[in-house]
């Protein structure tokens, strides 16, 4: 009696089912965590404090989803990072209603 040994295949459709079947596990959980990272303001709601965007020298920065923006500036609150191209800009959730001022006065960097 012939004895098979437990990972031995009995042909070569066997190995690709079950790298294809792996495969596709693998895919899918990728893109529901993708999908995840992409709704989080969704699921968690938009942040309500108003934050800083532009990495210096070159500023091109846009306001995430649910913000806008209250204030452009070169340096930001950093006096020692300026733009040396485009702006920094200071975003803010769309419902708060508050002064560009304001807004500088309480951002988080």
């Amino acid at each position: 009696m012939e004895r098979k040994q437990p990972c031995t295949f009995t042909n070569n459709n066997d190995l690709s089912l079950r790298i294809t079947m792996a495969s596709k596990r693998y895919l899918t959980v990728f893109c529901l965590v993708i999908l995840a990272l992409q709704q989080t303001d969704a699921l968690f709601g938009t942040p309500k404090h108003c934050t800083w965007h532009g990495t210096a020298p070159a500023c091109w920065p846009s306001c995430p989803s649910g913000k806008v923006s209250k204030m452009e500036t070169s340096c930001g609150p950093n006096k020692l990072l300026c733009c040396v191209i485009g702006k920094k800009k200071l975003c803010c959730p769309k419902d708060l209603d508050i002064t560009p001022e304001m807004a500088a006065a309480i951002a988080r960097s």
